[in-house]
């Protein structure tokens, strides 16, 4: 029964570190892209079992799409669900009203 504890903590272990790992990757490939230089700190990101979750705004839907193209293929990355809103300096938004 111990060793099947132990083997589940190692588990955990493996899974928190490759989240660490995944996130620091993306937000060394986002801090080194010329085109997220004044935004990467308004991007936040989740990541678990190899999805990878962005949400925040960017000024462009460009950008959007910028950002999910040099975001996928970060190893650990599955599929990117990019749930970031273009918010213009125009008003312009694609925030979603309730």
């Amino acid at each position: 029964m111990e060793s099947t504890i132990n083997e589940d903590f190692i588990r955990f272990d493996e899974a928190a570190d490759l989240c660490d790992v995944v996130l620091q990757r993306v937000r060394c490939r986002l801090s080194q892209s010329c085109h997220f230089t004044r935004h990467w700190r308004e991007i936040k990101c989740d990541y678990c079992e190899g999805i990878l979750t962005l949400r925040g705004s960017v000024p462009s839907f460009y950008l959007k799409q910028v950002l999910q193209s040099i975001l996928k293929d970060v190893p650990g990355v599955r599929r990117v669900d990019n749930r970031v809103d273009v918010v213009s300096a125009a008003g312009l938004s694609s925030v979603r009203q309730l």
